[in-house]
C-alpha cells in the first residue's frame, strides 16, 4: 500500500517515521529517557517495543558513525539521513554515512545479497556530503589566498601551470587541501565569483559570494579540473546547463561556445 511500509511485521506509515526520528532526536539529546522515548513512539500499540527501540538505537549509532545491525527500511533511512543532514549538519552526515557503510558491509556478508536500495541511500547522500565538503574547502582557500594578497596576475600564473598529472593534495598554510578545490577557488576569484551566463552572483550574510563551477566536459566522462573545462554558473544557470537541451558548437582554450535550451552563448575561458 501507498505510504505504508512493513516493519518487524507491522505497518509503520510516513508520520509514524517522522515521529519516531523526533522522539530519536529528544532521547539523543537527553530531552527524553530511552524507556520515555520507547513509550512515545509506541503509544496505543501503534509499534511494538523492540521496532520502537531500533529507531532510537540507529539515530544514535547513526550520529556517533558506529555499525548498528538491525537494518530500517528504505523510506525511514532515506529520512533519517535527510534530517540528520538538516539537524547536525556536515559532521553529523558524515557519521551517518560511515555508519550506513559499515551496516551494508555487515548485513550483506551476513545474508550474502546486495542491499540495492540502501546502496541507492548511501550515494545520494555520499554525493550531498561530498559537494558540501568541497564547498567548505574552496571558502577556506579563498578566505587565505585573500589575506595571502596575490594578484589576479599571480593566480592565473599558477593556473597555466597546472597540469593533469600535479599531486591530488597539496599543502596550503600546513593544511592538505584537494588540488581540485584550490583550482575551483582561484578560478572564482579571477571571475569575481560571477555567474559567465548571466552575470549575477549570490552576496551571503558574512559579505562573501556563492557561485557554482560547472565542467564543461564531465568528471565522469573524462574532464579534468582544469582551467579550460570550468565555467561560473549560478545554480539556476548550472542546474539547466546539467539537465537541459545542451549542444557543444565550439570549445578551445580561451572560448566555450554553446547552445543551451535554444540560446546560444559564448564564454571566455580567459583567466585574466
Amino acid at each position: 500500500m501507498d505510504g505504508y511500509y512493513f516493519y518487524a511485521s507491522m505497518k509503520v506509515t510516513k508520520e509514524l517515521i517522522h515521529i519516531a526520528y523526533e522522539v530519536a532526536v529528544n532521547v539523543y539529546q537527553g530531552k527524553l529517557t530511552r524507556k520515555e522515548g520507547i513509550d512515545k513512539i509506541v503509544a496505543d500499540g501503534r509499534m511494538n517495543h523492540n521496532s520502537a527501540a531500533d529507531y532510537i538505537h540507529n539515530l544514535k549509532r547513526l550520529l556517533e558513525g558506529d555499525k548498528f545491525t538491525r537494518t530500517l527500511n528504505s523510506y525511514a533511512m532515506d529520512y533519517y539521513l535527510q534530517n540528520i543532514n538538516l539537524n547536525f549538519g556536515k559532521r553529523g552526515l558524515s557519521n551517518a554515512l560511515k555508519a550506513l557503510k559499515s551496516h551494508i558491509t555487515y548485513y550483506e556478508n551476513l545474508q550474502g545479497v546486495t542491499m540495492h536500495l540502501m546502496r541507492e541511500i548511501f550515494l545520494k547522500y555520499d554525493k550531498i556530503n561530498s559537494d558540501v565538503f568541497n564547498e567548505i574547502e574552496q571558502e577556506e582557500i579563498t578566505t587565505i589566498l585573500h589575506e595571502e594578497g596575490k594578484t589576479k596576475q599571480q593566480l592565473a600564473q599558477e593556473l597555466r601551470n597546472l597540469k593533469p598529472t600535479d599531486p591530488e593534495l597539496i599543502v596550503i598554510n600546513h593544511k592538505s587541501y584537494k588540488r581540485d578545490n584550490a583550482t575551483i577557488a582561484k578560478i572564482k576569484k579571477l571571475r569575481d565569483f560571477k555567474c559567465q551566463i548571466c552575470g549575477e552572483r549570490i552576496k551571503k550574510k558574512d559579505g562573501s559570494y556563492y557561485i557554482e563551477a560547472a565542467h564543461i566536459e564531465p568528471k565522469h566522462l573524462g574532464g579534468n579540473e582544469l582551467p579550460n573545462n570550468i565555467i561560473l554558473l549560478c545554480p539556476n544557470h548550472h542546474k539547466e546547463f546539467d539537465y537541459g537541451n545542451h549542444e557543444k558548437l565550439e570549445h578551445t582554450t580561451d572560448m566555450y561556445r554553446f547552445n543551451l535550451n535554444g540560446v546560444e552563448y559564448s564564454i571566455s575561458l580567459d583567466l585574466i
